[in-house]
C-alpha cells in the first residue's frame, strides 16, 4: 500500500482545464512553495482554448526545473514532426484522426515535441499497470489520461488527465480534477483499466531530482 498526501487541485470552472490541475497538484507535491497562478501555468503547459492540450509543454517545463521525467506511449511522436496529419489517420482512424488534428496546434505542439524529444522523456511503448506501480513505489506520481465517460459509467469518449497519488491491493487513489471534483477518488484496478484502455495508452512519471 502505498499513499501519497498530494495537495488537490481542481479543475477549472470552464471544465478544460483538468491537465493542467492534475500536474500542478504534482508540482505542489513536490514543491511547497508552488505558486504559479492557474492562468499563466495554463500558457506554459500549452492550453489554447478551443484547442486540446497535449502532454509536451508540461513536460518540457518540469524537466527544465530540476524533475526526472517518463513519458511512456506507443504514439511515435517523431513521425508526427514529420507528416502529422497522415500520421495521426493511420493512428486512430480517419474520423478521429481528422478531428485531433483540426483541434490541435500543429506547428506550436511540433515546436514543443522537439523540445520533448530533445529533453529525452519519451518511452515508445504502450504503459501498464506494473509500470504505474512501479514508478508510484519508486516515488514518482503518475498522471494517466483517461475516458472520463468509463470512469463515470457512462457510454462514449471524453478525454480527461487525473493524477494518480497511490494504490492498495484493490483499489487506485486519484485525485480527480473534475468537474465534479473528487480528491481522494477510490477506482478499482478493473474500472480504470477499463477506463485507461478504451483509447491509446499514456503515462507521465514524474518525481522531483
Amino acid at each position: 500500500m502505498v499513499n501519497y498526501d498530494v495537495p488537490f487541485v481542481p479543475n477549472e470552472p470552464d471544465n478544460l482545464h483538468c491537465l493542467q490541475a492534475a500536474y500542478m497538484s504534482i508540482a505542489k507535491y513536490f514543491d511547497p512553495s508552488f505558486n504559479i497562478p492557474m492562468d499563466e501555468w495554463s500558457k506554459l503547459t500549452g492550453f489554447e482554448k478551443g484547442m486540446g492540450t497535449w502532454a509536451n509543454a508540461g513536460l518540457v517545463w518540469f524537466k527544465e526545473h530540476g524533475y526526472d521525467v517518463h513519458h511512456l506511449e506507443l504514439f511515435d511522436f517523431e513521425a508526427f514532426t514529420v507528416r502529422p496529419k497522415e500520421y495521426m489517420i493511420e493512428m486512430f482512424g480517419q474520423e478521429a484522426g481528422d478531428w485531433g488534428y483540426k483541434h490541435t496546434n500543429v506547428p506550436a505542439e511540433i515546436e514543443r515535441m522537439k523540445k520533448a524529444i530533445t529533453a529525452d522523456v519519451f518511452v515508445r511503448r504502450n504503459p501498464t499497470m506494473k509500470d504505474m506501480k512501479k514508478f508510484i513505489n519508486d516515488g514518482y506520481l503518475v498522471r494517466l489520461t483517461l475516458n472520463a465517460n468509463v470512469l463515470n459509467g457512462r457510454k462514449g469518449y471524453v478525454g480527461h488527465a487525473v493524477a494518480v497519488i497511490g494504490y492498495n491491493d484493490g483499489f487506485v487513489t486519484l485525485h480527480d480534477p473534475g468537474l465534479p471534483a473528487i480528491p481522494n477518488r477510490q477506482v478499482t484496478f478493473e474500472k480504470l483499466e477499463a477506463a485507461w484502455g478504451d483509447q491509446g495508452r499514456e503515462l507521465d512519471a514524474i518525481r522531483r531530482v
